[in-house]
């Protein structure tokens, strides 16, 4: 059983108001959920790891229905996943399909020969490699 850990400033109440989540990716999850709080948007992270103080988050796996249910993610007008595996990243996607309703599902793919995959999953798949090589060669 998962327990749910709060940041100390944190309630269950502020999580249910979040209209975004992001769901596992450690440093990578508190980059893009830093971004969307900056941003404006009300972020909650779901990871085996969270650790912050910064942002709004859950220390648990994000493959936890019932801690999913718990944090507020039902009421989540978007849900961003984002660990290193795909295959753990698609798992966690198809839960939050079947589980919740989520108008928008983003999930974070390593290898761009999986796109095809998550895209037919009915899911809105971004490679972070291509991402990333491409913003590299911007810069060089």
């Amino acid at each position: 059983m998962t327990s749910l850990r709060h940041t100390e400033d944190v309630s269950p109440d502020d999580t249910a108001q979040s209209t975004h989540f992001v769901l596992g990716g450690e440093h990578v999850a508190l980059a893009i959920a830093e971004r969307l709080q900056t941003s404006g948007h009300a972020v909650t992270v779901v990871d085996e790891t969270f650790d912050s103080e910064e942002v709004h988050g859950v220390e648990g796996n994000p493959t936890d229905v019932e801690l999913l249910s718990d944090s507020g993610v039902d009421g989540a007008s978007a849900v961003i996943v984002g660990t290193r595996s795909d295959s753990r990243n698609l798992l966690i996607a198809q839960l939050v399909r079947v589980h919740f309703d989520i108008p928008r599902t983003v999930v974070l793919v390593n290898d761009p020969e999986r796109l095809s995959l998550l895209a037919e999953a009915g899911h809105e798949p971004l490679c972070v490699t291509s991402l990333l090589s491409e913003t590299v060669k911007e810069r060089v």
